[in-house]
């Protein structure tokens, strides 16, 4: 028969042996290495996924921002339709040939008129695409007197002009260049009835190019007003035409 210092210690052995395996168990947690999540991912997969995906996981729908370099401005200085004048005292002169092949290149049939003085200008329309370029066309030219004859070149050209200078701002932005290119019609007769030379040159259809400067400073509503600087060149197979303009220049611009 068991004595009673017997029975307790039958008694603490079990619970002695329970504490000894929950310690056991609590060290081998704290030991063993833990395993990733299968929901998260490394630093390096996230790198792998492109912007898209994470935008997508979390709901983000949204376009991406537009470049500002492309984005639509507002117009601050021109905008819409384009009309202007201009207009001027002219110098200039002209040299060629009748429009015949049976002249064209004979000396005897050279005519050369010299420096002539007159007057001249053109007229444009078209539209402001932005605040720095316009594009349309125009027409006009010059008519000059020299010695005893008389010169006329003009035609149809297309328009463009260039401010170059607008992103300095003030009184820059107002600097413009104009540069045109067409056809037209060139002659020159002699003033005197009954001539032979009447007929002295004869550019038939000649090729026109223009080049000017220009400043538009003086605004009053949406008319911009300067002078205006201006040189154009027609030619062709029986002439070579040049003219020099100085005068005033106005154009209106339906906008802003």
């Amino acid at each position: 028969m068991a004595t009673p210092l017997h029975l307790g210690r039958a008694t603490a052995l079990p619970a002695l042996l329970g504490i000894g395996l929950l310690q056991s168990t609590a060290a081998a947690q704290q030991t063993a290495p833990a395993t990733p999540s299968t929901t998260e991912r490394s630093p390096a997969d996230a790198a792998d996924k492109p912007a898209s995906d994470a935008s997508t996981a979390s709901g983000d729908t949204r376009a991406p921002a537009a470049d500002p370099l492309l984005a639509p401005r507002p117009a601050a200085r021109r905008g819409g339709l384009a009309v202007g004048i201009s207009a001027g005292l002219a110098l200039g002169s002209a040299a060629g040939f009748p429009n015949d092949v049976q002249k064209i290149g004979y000396q005897r049939h050279y005519t050369e008129t010299g420096v002539g003085i007159g007057g001249g200008g053109y007229v444009w329309i078209g539209g402001a695409l932005a605040d720095w370029l316009t594009f349309g066309a125009a027409g006009g030219g010059h008519l000059l007197s020299a010695k005893d004859h008389g010169s006329l070149a003009g035609g149809f050209m297309f328009h463009t002009e260039v401010f170059p200078l607008f992103s300095l701002g003030g009184p820059w932005r107002d600097a413009g260049v104009a540069i045109d290119a067409g056809t037209g019609v060139a002659y020159t007769t002699a003033d005197a009835a009954g001539d032979d030379d009447a007929d002295a040159i004869d550019g038939a259809l000649p090729a026109r190019v223009g080049v000017g400067a220009f400043y538009e400073g003086i605004r009053l509503w949406k008319v911009s007003m300067g002078p205006w600087l201006y040189a154009d060149y027609t030619w062709s197979s029986s002439v070579r035409q040049t003219g020099v303009y100085l005068g005033w220049r106005t154009a209106l611009y339906t906008g802003p």
